[in-house]
């Protein structure tokens, strides 16, 4: 998917901490650990779950760092010792050390420390602070989960849960917001103005039942609930915004149940293998071999390597609390199909760098991992193909053509494209903006205005010898026109720093390859079945768009391709309303039951590879 696609609100990155009561704490580092740092003049908060003996014995820790982008990530290591707990962890783009010293009621010293990163944040001295230890709110005896979809500004709605405890008389409560992949948050709880001589508190803040949560952010932030029949009412505020939010209880037991009820739950029916592939150019890709429980045949499994859409993902190609791969690799393996998925470069365990890489060299490393696939014990290595989703089906198939730069001779068995793309970037992206202005119920002459800006902008793109001096007058007509159809005004600051984004944007190398590149020069050099499918509500990859284009590059070039459409499904194979970007967080379905089974009965009706040349793309 188009990186431009996604725009995850700041609005609610929060995050915070409950201090609970000594008698609320366990012994030594088991549950939960938060404090607040100060790291160059700001505060930054730490929450740190330790998960003793979690499997095979280890202890493992689940940390966030919203201020580092660090949000339920799992730990790398984890020691434990007399001097107390040391645990480093990496976010997209840096990796941090957390060490917390030896415990005493529920209390102990605790050190932040950038490892790995932008130099200006590597070069700051660790960061000395306190944390105290919290119980885990779901497991309290009378807890309680409730619901509600907040909206925000832009017709944007985001879920948010909300559980409730009490530990000794203390009330406690944790959030989770799926959508932004935060998970078991436990909140600060706040306080209100006194309102001063001739104020009055408004209706809300009077009534004696009301809780405070403050959400210690960058922007200070506040959650206030009151009783409202069996769940609660009540706002949301931060900065200029003040949210209505109405929670619903959810039902009796349901306090540890997952909004996404297609992630897999243990005892799984196969074997999950980590692994690292190492690439010609000298990073190394972490992944998951996932090998079914159930008897190969006398070749072994056929195999898919899973390759994720655009921008930095990880292996599960985690989005909006939605884990597709994840999903998707479980199904597959259920059907008696092996997989390989991974970290993109840079991303969760993988080395490298993102941000300097194109779409072909995240090819080079979609073939490395095939590779290593194709040597991977109980794979059938003539029946492993690639499975790719939005940029990963065009990546799929530069790899299948023969032209990853550094794999020429990849040659997977099939190739399965999953919201593909079939014409330039540019033509997606200008196509995608307009489709979704709609499907918001923008004004239709609006439409046409950006459209008009973000056609000319992508035109102009398209020239290799284009200077920033054509480009910035362009950019600058499609931000004000989407601004203007917002109804935002920005200070002379704020839009010098749009411009600047916007421009470092549109000079990334992957942006002008992305933008540049036609794929039916790829798609004419595939020689293996092709699988692919749209959704017929997907409104960033258009089906009518796409799927035609991919279909005639291969026929023209003599390959064999089928062509699916999944009727009522978005660009993440979602069940939806209107196929709109802001429908994906709300949905529980991660992907569509009928869609995986169809892709899995298609790989399996797939021979095995045929012996035919690449032809490198010419």
């Amino acid at each position: 998917m188009p990186r431009s696609s996604f725009v995850i609100p700041a609005l609610l990155q929060v995050l915070g901490v409950l201090l609970a009561s000594p008698a609320a704490q366990a012994d030594g580092f088991e549950g939960i650990w938060c404090g607040e740092a100060r790291m160059a003049g700001g505060t930054v908060f730490v929450q740190v779950e330790l998960v003793e003996g979690a499997e095979a014995g280890e202890d493992t820790a689940i940390v966030t760092i919203p201020a580092l982008g660090a949000l339920g990530v799992e730990a790398r290591s984890v020691e434990k010792g007399a001097d107390g707990l040391k645990v480093e962890a990496r976010a997209p783009v840096l990796s941090v050390g957390v060490s917390i010293g030896r415990p005493e009621e529920g209390r102990a010293s605790a050190t932040l420390d950038i490892l790995t990163g932008p130099a200006r944040l590597v070069d700051l001295p660790p960061a000395s602070f306190d944390v105290r230890s919290i119980p885990k709110v779901r497991g309290l005896p009378g807890a309680s989960r409730h619901d509600a979809i907040l909206a925000l500004p832009g017709n944007t709605r985001l879920p948010i849960t909300i559980v409730l405890g009490e530990v000794d008389g203390v009330e406690l409560a944790m959030m989770d917001i799926p959508a932004q992949g935060v998970q078991g948050i436990v909140l600060l709880p706040g306080s209100l103005p006194i309102p001063g001589p001739g104020e009055e508190a408004t209706p809300l803040e009077s009534n004696p039942e009301l809780r405070v949560w403050r959400l210690p952010v960058q922007v200070e932030a506040q959650l206030l609930i009151r009783p409202e029949g069996d769940s609660w009412t009540g706002a949301f505020r931060q900065g200029q915004f003040d949210l209505p939010i109405e929670f619903e209880r959810a039902a009796e037991g349901a306090v540890a149940e997952r909004r996404r009820p297609q992630d897999p739950v243990p005892p799984l029916p196969y074997a999950e293998v980590e692994a690292e592939v190492a690439t010609p150019a000298g990073h190394v890709l972490a992944g998951t071999l996932v090998i079914p429980g159930t008897d190969p045949d006398e070749n072994g499994f056929p195999a898919v390597v899973l390759v994720t859409g655009s921008g930095p993902q990880n292996r599960d190609e985690e989005l909006l609390g939605h884990r597709p791969f994840l999903v998707l690799a479980d199904r597959l393996a259920r059907m008696g199909i092996a997989s390989f998925r991974y970290d993109d470069r840079g991303v969760g365990a993988s080395t490298g760098e993102f941000s300097t890489a194109t779409g072909f060299d995240l090819a080079d490393d979609a073939a490395a991992a095939l590779g290593y696939l194709k040597r991977a014990p109980g794979v059938d290595c003539d029946r492993c193909g690639v499975v790719g989703h939005s940029e990963g089906g065009l990546l799929a198939a530069i790899v299948a053509a023969g032209m990853a730069p550094s794999f020429p001779e990849a040659a997977p068995a099939f190739v399965v494209s999953i919201a593909g793309t079939g014409v330039d970037g540019g033509a997606i992206m200008s196509d995608q903006s307009a489709r979704i202005l709609r499907a918001a119920g923008a004004d239709e002459d609006a439409i046409r205005d950006v459209d008009a800006a973000h056609r000319a902008l992508m035109d102009a793109m398209r020239n290799e010898e284009v200077e920033s001096t054509v480009i910035e007058p362009l950019l600058a007509e499609l931000q004000d026109r989407q601004l203007a159809l917002q109804g935002v005004e920005l200070d002379e600051a704020d839009l010098a720093e749009l411009r600047r984004a916007g421009m470092a944007s549109m000079g990334s190398p992957w942006m002008r390859a992305f933008i540049r590149f036609d794929p039916a020069v790829a798609w004419r050099s595939v020689r293996v079945p092709v699988l692919a499918v749209n959704g017929t509500l997907d409104l960033q990859v258009w089906h009518d768009l796409n799927l035609p284009a991919i279909e005639r590059a291969v026929r023209d070039g003599g390959g064999a391709v089928e062509i699916v459409r999944f009727e009522g499904l978005n660009h993440m194979l979602q069940p939806t309303t209107t196929g709109s970007p802001d429908e994906y967080a709300i949905i529980d379905t991660t992907m569509d039951e009928a869609a995986m089974e169809s892709i899995g009965s298609w790989v399996l009706s797939t021979p095995r590879r045929p012996e035919v040349p690449n032809r490198g793309g010419e």
